[in-house]
């Protein structure tokens, strides 16, 4: 017990010595001084007059020099002081600290500044508290804030100050019970609206807090002028509910009651930078979450001028450039004032000729002691050029040519001219002037070859995305008899809005090369009828919802057609997306016979003309997709809007039937001929089946055990979903219900795996194949023994366990019996529970226990 005890004394002990060395070393720190080396930023609040306890707030930031003490004064021009108070120490950097303020007459305030090291930094705010109730109004009261020397000597503060008329007619007024924000006065028509039942008089009016239901805390006394009695916030607390009264501190008698709150407000600019010319504005958002009326707010910025900062914020913010610092003087670079409609703004801030760099901003809100900042970083942009993507663009004849354009530096965001052709060498000329609306820096020009040249074949120039461009086909081309030719044509581009300056000293040049067109082939493709075409889901069915089918192998090669799949035509051409475009869509230019589709049966009945699929007539039976040189044509079989005829009588697609579907291009402009013999075709055929599913076995057999397969075939298009169930029949038990939804694949077939583990040999079941919700093929099944060659190598290994278990359970003859008929069940428990190996005694894990405890056992005795 004793050793016990030192030790205790001595931890103990050795605590205390830590906390003595702590305790000094906070000591230490907190015994240096220091000397101030600058002082900045000094602000002094307006007071009312007429205000027995009238409060005001000094604020100014100081920087340290070394490690003595520093003696602040604040000197008032004019004034009478009684009291003051060190509200606030904010550090900057270090550590500052502010104490010993005296009133030392009613014109002059000192204190001491304290800090830990050299160039430390920090925000200082004294609460000074004036007898103005025989005051006259004063405007630009100077304050003179200095140190008293020591061995630095910081250069003196003079902020001015008002006092002012408190006759409420700038001042805040309120509903009873309402809101006034920290840094307002409120101000209360007593004449014409003291509920109190009192009689107006000049005097008699108090400010009180409220404690509770019944009780007030008087704060100070008010003046009225004017028939307004006026309190200011200055010095209350927020959150603090107070009422002004002639009756008395009971808040029953209260004339008014308000909340002191300090106003939420915040701003920012959408992005941390802007350029300073081409795309020059950036929004900027100035919000109050607790004030939604129309308020104003000084903006200032220590590396803008007042005309910079008018230029930025006049156009959406309505910046003014006022006398922010109430020196009388609105031409010194104090800042502006803006307005901020309904409690939130958020407009365009406009840096177009503002010199590069990073700029800071302060907000205050005029009539409250809200503020906030924002900052951003004005980028120097240069004059920009217009260049070409691709200076050399192919496009075959007919096709839309995309002309991809690039704008740098100013010119992003701008406007430009793009020339394509020459009159005089070419015997074409587009002119075309284009805007990047969207500032992205980048406008795609979309010119379509083949109504280029016609005034009355749609649309020639057109802009890829929100960017917007402007052509006149009356006089910027030549009309042309035929489609442009074949052949090069120069393009020219620059951001002047003059086609003669683009084209006489263009910024850049390019080739735009016009090829020869082709018709060139048909493949055709199937796909389950019940398939989502629009794998995307989104914007329709496109080229690239079929490729993506494609690869996912639910759109497969096939000229045997299922009845109910799609027949899928894919027909390769170029030099089609100018007619389509001039349509309107690709089934606008099949109905108008520009381009034509026939599909035609090849093998009709004997004295029976051949049937007729009306690609044109059948509704949503068919999926036109428009591609870059590949066009799609999709015809779902199995939907009942198929119009498929016989001189002119429905029919409908029979086992056997077979076609051949033609793709004429019949448009004389883009063949630049109108003799039939040269429209251009392509086809293929395919025969259509009737579908056929299939069980592989009937009766279906399966072992008692899990992934039993159940196997089939089918003739409808690969990705077609099928669903394959089981139910126990007869007096199988346990009953039973299982599905599983396969598709068939590439070959044909398919296949679904079921568990059978739990039934036994001769459990009897159906099974049925649906595809839609139609069942389409059957057969009965039956749980049958294991293969031969499964049950030997069963019954072998049953043997040997069970000679071991007659060697171990010779005491119970029961369950010698049982297991010796049972030849394939598990050897007994018996079998896993062996003693001969055993260890005698405590066994080893006891006896490592017993070890540890003997361990410890002679550690306490050392003790």
């Amino acid at each position: 017990m004793t050793d016990y005890n030192d030790k205790i004394r001595a931890l103990i002990l050795a605590a205390l010595m830590v906390f003595s060395v702590f305790a000094g070393t906070v000591a230490f720190t907190g015994s240096a001084a220091a000397d101030v080396d600058s002082m900045s930023g000094a602000s002094v609040t307006d007071v009312d007059r007429g205000n027995a306890s009238a409060t005001q707030t000094v604020t100014f930031s100081v920087t340290t020099a070394d490690a003595q003490d520093e003696e602040i004064t604040i000197d008032y021009e004019t004034g009478n002081v009684t009291d003051a108070t060190i509200t606030s120490v904010t550090d900057t950097t270090g550590n500052i600290t502010a104490d010993n303020v005296t009133v030392v007459n009613s014109t002059r305030i000192t204190l001491d500044v304290n800090g830990s090291a050299a160039s430390d930094a920090g925000d200082i705010e004294v609460e000074v508290t004036h007898d103005l109730s025989d005051v006259s109004e004063t405007s630009g009261v100077t304050v003179t804030i200095d140190d008293a020397g020591g061995s630095n000597d910081a250069s003196a503060l003079t902020p001015t100050f008002d006092i002012v008329a408190d006759d409420g007619n700038n001042d805040t007024t309120f509903t009873d019970g309402g809101l006034v924000f920290q840094g307002q006065t409120a101000s209360y028509d007593a004449a014409n609206a003291d509920t109190s039942g009192n009689t107006y008089s000049d005097g008699g009016y108090f400010l009180y807090e409220r404690v509770d239901s019944s009780t007030g805390s008087p704060v100070r006394s008010l003046n009225a002028n004017n028939g307004w009695v006026n309190a200011s916030t200055s010095g209350l607390e927020t959150g603090t509910t107070y009422f002004i009264s002639n009756d008395g501190s009971n808040p029953g008698s209260a004339d008014i009651t308000f909340t002191v709150r300090n106003m939420a407000f915040d701003a920012s600019f959408d992005s941390d930078s802007v350029d300073n010319a081409g795309t020059t504005g950036v929004d900027f958002t100035v919000e109050s979450s607790n004030r939604q009326e129309t308020f104003d707010v000084y903006v200032t910025s220590d590396d803008l001028s007042d005309d910079e900062l008018v230029d930025i914020f006049d156009d959406n913010f309505d910046g003014t450039d006022v006398d922010v610092d109430g020196d009388d003087e609105t031409d010194d670079d104090d800042g502006i004032q803006i307005t901020v409609d309904n409690g939130e703004e958020t407009s365009e801030a406009n840096f177009s000729d503002i010199d590069g760099g990073s700029y800071n901003f302060t907000l205050d809100v005029t009539d409250t002691t809200a503020e906030s900042s924002a900052s951003i970083d004005v980028n120097d942009i240069g004059a920009g050029e217009a260049e070409f993507g691709n200076p050399n663009v192919e496009v075959p004849q007919g096709d839309v040519a995309e002309i991809n354009i690039s704008l740098s530096g100013a010119a992003a965001g701008g406007s430009g001219t793009l020339v394509i052709g020459t009159l005089d060498d070419d015997g074409y000329q587009a002119n075309i002037s284009f805007t990047d609306t969207d500032d992205d820096g980048e406008v795609t020009v979309e010119f379509n070859t083949y109504t280029a040249g016609s005034d009355s074949l749609g649309t020639v120039v057109s802009a890829a995305g929100e960017d917007d461009v402007t052509f006149d086909s009356t006089d910027n081309q030549t009309d042309v008899t035929a489609m442009l030719a074949q052949g090069e044509y120069t393009i020219s581009v620059s951001t002047s809005s003059s086609v003669s300056t683009t084209t006489e000293s263009p910024q850049d040049l390019g080739t735009l090369f016009i090829a020869e067109r082709s018709t060139d082939s048909m493949q055709l493709w199937t796909a389950p009828g019940a398939a989502e075409l629009d794998a995307d889901e989104e914007d329709g069915v496109e080229e690239s919802d079929i490729a993506s089918l494609i690869e996912d192998g639910l759109v497969t090669q096939d000229d045997t057609i299922t009845s109910g799949d799609y027949v899928i035509h894919q027909v390769t051409a170029t030099g089609l997306t100018g007619v389509v475009d001039s349509e309107g869509s690709l089934t606008n230019a099949l109905q108008s016979g520009a381009l034509e589709v026939t599909v035609e049966q090849t093998n009709p009945v004997q004295n029976r003309d051949p049937k007729v699929i009306n690609v044109t007539d059948s509704g949503s039976a068919v999926t036109l997709v428009e591609g870059d040189g590949a066009y799609y044509i999709a015809v779902d079989t199995g939907d009942s809007a198929l119009n498929v005829s016989r001189n002119g009588n429905q029919v409908d697609l029979a086992d056997g039937d077979e076609f051949e579907a033609t793709f004429t291009v019949a448009d004389d402009r883009l063949l630049g001929s109108s003799e039939e013999d040269d429209e251009q075709s392509v086809n293929a055929t395919f025969e259509v089946e009737s579908e056929d599913i299939t069980l592989d076995n009937d009766p279906v057999q399966v072992e008692a055990a899990a992934d039993q397969m159940i196997t089939g075939e089918a003739n409808s298009a690969p990705g077609t979903e099928l669903t394959v169930r089981v139910r126990s029949t007869g007096e199988t038990q346990p009953r039973f219900f299982n599905t599983q939804t396969v598709t068939v694949q590439a070959d044909g077939t398919y296949n679904a795996s079921f568990d059978f583990s739990d039934q036994a040999e001769g459990d009897e079941f159906s099974v049925t194949v649906r595809k839609g919700g139609t069942q389409v093929a059957s057969a009965d099944g039956e749980v049958v023994g294991a293969a031969a060659t499964t049950e030997a190598a069963t019954t072998e290994a049953a043997t040997t366990e069970a000679s071991t278990t007659e060697a171990t359970t010779t005491e119970a003859q029961t369950t010698e019996a049982q297991t010796t008929e049972a030849q394939t069940s598990e050897p007994p428990a018996t079998t896993a529970e062996p003693t001969s190996t055993s260890t005698p005694g405590f066994g080893a894990v006891l006896a490592v226990i017993a070890l540890i405890g003997a361990a410890l056992l002679a550690v306490r005795r050392d003790n």
